[in-house]
């Protein structure tokens, strides 16, 4: 199960981890803190998008 923390990197090689959620979906921010777009997700949504590599689970909340 992911949770809080845990890191995904894109097709582009940019990072974000999992900031929490709003209401059911999940908020990815991205590491660079010179970037502000955050990416929001319902669950099955980001399950797909690591199963057709265009998210890469790199691990688990420090």
């Amino acid at each position: 199960m992911i949770q809080k923390k845990d890191s995904f990197e894109d097709r582009r090689g940019k990072v974000y981890e999992i900031a929490g959620k709003c209401c059911r979906d999940i908020v990815l921010s991205p590491i660079d803190v010179s970037d502000a777009e955050c990416l929001i997700y319902a669950s099955g949504e980001l399950d797909e998008l690591i199963e057709t590599s265009h998210l890469k689970y790199m691990g688990g909340g420090k």
